[in-house]
């Protein structure tokens, strides 16, 4: 007997790719036609194939072989595979059986979902007596199942307070190729879980949780076995940190902006001090210890989704920032900046992308920046902001931007930056911004614009702070607004809840006197857990107990 092989691909309706592996078996002296009732069955040795896959990144699995084996009548067998599980199928010859190689699809080719495909062994026997006709014999049929699968990246915000139920964004891909049917924090069960159409994010609200590192797992029906997970969600327990004063770590006239680093217990202080530098205050062993400074020039920074790194600018370059060491990695030049702008502001999504503004040395409107991490691209955002100043919401889902300056007759939108959309659109609200950056909510339940103005969620106006407000900031759950009041000399409190139908808001009780003077150019900051103001200006940085009204 003579055997050789050939190969030969085939495109069926209704599948990815099909490929045919044919093999030929010439027998001398044939006689008689074939295909009866007599002819012996092909047999493989299994009943099914089954690849797995941690993720769409994952490696390729293994390829995985049977053997078929056919009768002493079968003179040609063929091999064909279909369906989205398998890239081929190779053979070799050996006898009367073949061993057949099945090789899985790469998960980065199909992305995660449970797929199917088989792969149908054909023998096949002369028709007649010189064979010049095949009659198509017994099929074995082998089905072939796979499962990649989805991927978990990150959770947002990456960090949270003890004892406080919140809402965090859980980041991945294929949250939608399974039928995700709870999340978990550690053993904890999380509640309103939601995911999004795209199935690359879900929105889940833990309880309150202990000290500790919680590692997230997604409960599926209909996948097999746990799903891979190696995001955690971290939980710390809140500092009450007692009223003091911090002094910068070298002279300044103004504070460009101030965050809390909840995970290291640190304050960062960007300002004109040193040039431009950022000064970081950490909290260990009950004491603020001496700031450490960094750099010259910058004009701005924001932690990173993940807490990594500080993302931080000065006037034409981003530059990335070890948020532990400090270490200061390398910069990247911002492209087509437009004669006579600057990189200005910044703040960061729970995606990681950060939202860059920009100004002029004249008035005028420029185009912003997002810098896209795993690209490491930062490239334009195609929208044109005059001098625009942003804040992000603590659950890092979206920022206010207000814009203009004092050359404007008239006053110009406020924009809202969607961070699921990637996107700037503008509001129904028009202003011309001062000196008091937006504060919002976590939720964006609640903002403040130009320190006076207070809107919901839709941007209606609901009432209105003092004209001498300098500073504010929001209660978490959008409940209260703490303002730094110039005229009050400290910081006053309002309930902010009700609606005022645009009225005035009154202070809830007495003003509550800072240990000292700020200074000008003012910002102000408040703790994920409420409990802590801290009131910065050019003079120093006040740390304030949250009044308790």
């Amino acid at each position: 007997m003579r055997l050789f092989l050939g190969e030969k691909v085939h495109y069926l309706p209704g599948a990815r790719r099909v490929a045919g592996l044919l093999l030929f078996g010439s027998l001398a002296g044939c006689g008689g036609g074939g295909g009866g009732d007599d002819v012996a069955p092909v047999q493989i040795s299994t009943n099914a194939i089954t690849f797995s896959a941690a993720g769409p990144s994952a490696e390729v699995p293994a390829a995985q072989s049977f053997t078929a084996t056919f009768g002493d009548d079968v003179v040609q067998l063929s091999v064909i595979h279909s369906g989205d599980a398998i890239a081929s199928t190779t053979s070799v010859l050996n006898g009367r059986s073949a061993q057949i190689t099945v090789v899985p699809a790469a998960p980065t080719a199909v992305g995660p979902g449970a797929f199917v495909g088989a792969v149908a062994v054909t023998g096949y026997t002369c028709a007649d007596t010189t064979c010049s006709r095949m009659a198509a014999g017994s099929t074995a049929t082998l089905p072939v199942s796979y499962q990649i699968s989805p991927a978990l990246l990150s959770v947002a915000p990456y960090v949270e307070v003890a004892g406080r139920s919140d809402t965090v964004v859980i980041r991945g891909q294929g949250l939608r190729a399974f039928n995700i049917s709870g999340v978990r924090f550690g053993d904890t069960a999380a509640t309103n879980v939601n995911v999004n159409t795209a199935g690359t994010e879900l929105s889940a609200t833990h309880p309150a949780l202990a000290a500790g590192s919680y590692v997230i797992h997604l409960d599926s029906t209909n996948h097999t076995g746990e799903i891979p997970s190696n995001v955690a969600l971290r939980v710390v327990d809140p500092v009450a940190f007692a009223a003091t004063t911090l002094d910068h770590p070298s002279a300044a006239t103004v504070v460009r902006s101030l965050s809390y680093d909840l995970e290291r217990q640190a304050l960062i202080v960007v300002s004109d001090a040193g040039g431009g530098s950022i000064a970081h205050y950490r909290y260990a062993n009950g004491a603020w210890g001496a700031p450490t400074q960094v750099g010259s020039g910058f004009l701005d920074a924001a932690l990173s989704a993940d807490g990594t790194q500080l993302f931080a600018i000065t006037p034409a370059h981003f530059w990335p920032i070890d948020a532990a060491t400090l270490a200061v990695g390398t910069n990247i030049a911002a492209p087509s900046l437009a004669t006579n702008s600057f990189l200005k502001n910044i703040v960061v999504g729970y995606d990681n992308r950060s939202l860059i503004t920009t100004s002029l040395t004249t008035s005028g409107s420029t185009q912003g920046y997002i810098y896209d991490p795993p690209t490491g691209i930062l490239g334009l955002n195609g929208t044109a902001l005059n001098n625009a100043t942003p804040t992000m919401s603590a659950s890092g889902a979206g920022a206010i931007l207000s814009q203009g300056d004092s050359t404007l007759t008239s006053d110009v939108p406020v924009y809202l930056y969607a961070t699921a959309a990637n996107a700037l659109s503008a509001s129904t609200v028009s202003l011309r911004q001062n000196a008091v950056p937006p504060a919002v909510n976590r939720s964006i339940t609640r903002i403040v614009l130009n320190g006076t103005k207070v809107y919901d969620g839709n941007f209606a106006l609901l009432g209105t702070l003092p004209d001498t407000t300098a500073g504010v900031v929001l209660k978490s759950d959008g409940s209260r607004a703490y303002a730094y009041d110039t005229a009050a000399g400290g910081i006053l409190v309002y309930d902010v809840s009700v609606d005022r139908d645009e009225a005035a808001y009154t202070a809830l009780g007495a003003v509550t006197p800072l240990a000292a003077d700020p200074g000008p150019g003012l910002r102000m900051a408040i703790t994920p857990d409420n409990g802590t103001l801290f009131v910065a200006g050019g003079t120093r940085i006040v740390v304030q107990p949250t009044p308790a009204l």
